[in-house]
């Protein structure tokens, strides 16, 4: 069995839907008009592979070396076995940085690991940046969805605040049908 095989095997063939990213762009002027937030320039795409150290170290570096990045992303990896992929835009364009985000999961799905991808996350925050309310937008690559999350280093979600982002989102974006799951990003 090769490399490629065994990646396969632990990586169902599926290629995501990688276009749904691109609604993103619809949803900031909603977060902005509805709840005073606009994006930050950060965003993740996370995805887990199963198996052997060298498959993910492979998928990690096909993550890490996209050339249409200006800088690379960084990549980690947690206690679970989960990678993220940070990658940002100081100017804080959603619609590039959202570009940015299909590339990492385009070329991962190329090399074999569409499957793997879990999901994919953008950060929203007050622009002046002075108070602490942020939030991430959180697409969910197997169920086609998205839902809203607590942006990272914050702490938990504000219950209201994710009510009204989804009052807000309504429409303009699938969003995960039930508000109360807590999903892993």
């Amino acid at each position: 069995m090769t490399l490629l095989d065994s990646k396969l095997v632990r990586c169902r063939t599926s290629r995501p839907h990688l276009q749904s990213l691109y609604t993103l762009a619809a949803a900031a002027p909603r977060m902005r008009v509805a709840l005073g937030l606009a994006p930050t320039g950060g965003g993740t795409v996370g995805f887990k592979v199963d198996g052997d150290a060298l498959a993910r170290t492979e998928a990690e570096l096909i993550a890490a070396t996209s050339a249409r990045l200006p800088v690379h992303p960084l990549v980690t990896q947690d206690l679970h076995g989960r990678s993220t992929v940070r990658c940002w835009r100081r100017d804080r364009d959603l619609r590039v940085l959202t570009a940015d985000l299909v590339d990492v999961a385009d070329r991962l799905a190329r090399a074999g690991y569409g499957g793997c991808l879990r999901s994919a996350a953008v950060e929203f925050a007050e622009p002046d940046g002075r108070r602490e309310r942020k939030l991430a937008l959180v697409y969910l690559f197997g169920r086609g969805t998205f839902h809203t999350a607590a942006a990272p280093g914050c702490g938990p979600l504000d219950r209201a605040l994710e009510l009204r982002a989804r009052a807000a989102l309504h429409g303009a974006l699938p969003l995960e049908p039930h508000a109360h799951r807590r999903f892993v990003v």
